[in-house]
């Protein structure tokens, strides 16, 4: 199982640069992005600049900020300046965000996504002068490849949730996007079989779709301490609105009384009567919270599940909190590699 780091890009941009650097010096993965408070692409560049090895990708471009070929190509670009080491995770992203800030209508996002995923794949997969044709029910394009990829494919995956979206990143990518707030039950007997079950359906290999997965991350030398965060972290999930996505997965997992509690609470300014309602039970089983040796020993419950874990921290990646989570990685990759 790989390790990564999912960086918010809320700070300063130089911020996430140390961290990357960090990262890869500590051996890890991947280093990953949100699109969120900024695009992915421009600070994707600088973290490329600023690393040799490590792997770089977004979790997840908004599928809805741009259209498909755009996508690739701006995938296709970060791939040529970082030496071929880019993933590309896509998302239908929130459909509230996408009103505010884009001003898109994010109704049909299976049929949207379906012709996405293709487009991407066709263009970034182009060799020069290849043809790039596609009708699909919301996405059309007619465009020939100008030069060659730096390699033969980019893996491409999708953000996944409800049953219909993890069906088709299996069929359709390169595997299912898992997001944070999910058990390792719930990955085991819910989400790989489905994925698996749509695999074989399409024609693919079951065994071939990858199953990466966000975490959220609280790691303190003090356990309360790291509780009441990863509690907050889990109700800021609701703010300013609920977030369909995490919504579904506290009800999909047994727990929509807190989902109920902290979608009525959270718009209203009612942070704290909301993190009184989330039981230690959401915070053992959905996240990984506690000092750096429980977090480790945490996070081996993925093993076999999970191909990759990628962290988000509560803390927001101050010099504190990244100190831990990093110290956290450690003892989790001395004890795979011990095992």
């Amino acid at each position: 199982m790989k390790h990564a780091l999912l960086l918010g890009l809320a700070g300063p941009l130089d911020h996430a640069v140390a961290l990357a650097a960090a990262a890869e010096t500590g051996g890890l993965d991947t280093v990953y992005v949100i699109e969120g408070g900024r695009e992915p692409f421009v600070p994707l560049a600088a973290l490329a600049a600023a690393t040799t090895t490590i792997g770089l990708g977004t979790y997840v471009a908004n599928a809805y900020a741009r259209t498909p070929w755009t996508m690739a190509m701006s995938a296709l670009d970060l791939d040529e300046l970082c030496g071929g080491r880019v993933t590309l995770g896509l998302g239908a992203g929130n459909r509230f965000v996408n009103g505010w800030a884009h001003g898109l209508d994010s109704s049909r996002p299976l049929a949207k996504l379906r012709d996405y995923l293709a487009i991407v794949r066709a263009v970034t997969t182009a060799g020069a002068g290849q043809a790039v044709k596609l009708d699909g029910e919301v996405h059309h394009i007619r465009w020939r490849a100008a030069r060659e990829p730096v390699r033969p494919s980019i893996p491409v995956v999708l953000a996944a949730a409800g049953p219909r979206m993890i069906a088709l990143a299996a069929a359709s990518s390169d595997g299912v996007g898992v997001g944070v707030l999910v058990s390792p039950e719930h990955l085991r007997d819910v989400i790989r079989p489905l994925a698996r079950d749509a695999a074989e359906a399409a024609g693919g290999d079951p065994d071939s779709v990858r199953f990466p997965m966000a975490a959220m991350v609280s790691v303190d030398d003090d356990d309360e301490r790291a509780r009441a965060a990863a509690k907050e972290a889990v109700c800021r999930l609701f703010h300013p609105v609920p977030h369909p996505y995490y919504d579904f997965l506290l009800r999909a997992q047994g727990y929509g009384a807190a989902a109920d509690a902290a979608a009525s609470l959270v718009p209203q300014g009612r942070m704290a009567e909301a993190v009184a309602l989330i039981d230690d039970e959401i915070v053992d089983r959905l996240t990984i919270t506690g000092t750096p040796a429980a977090c480790a020993d945490r996070l081996a419950a993925y093993e076999g599940l999970a191909d990759e874990v990628i962290c988000l921290d509560t803390g927001a990646w101050s010099p504190a909190s990244s100190g831990a989570v990093l110290t956290m990685l450690t003892l989790a990759r001395a004890a795979t590699a011990a095992a």
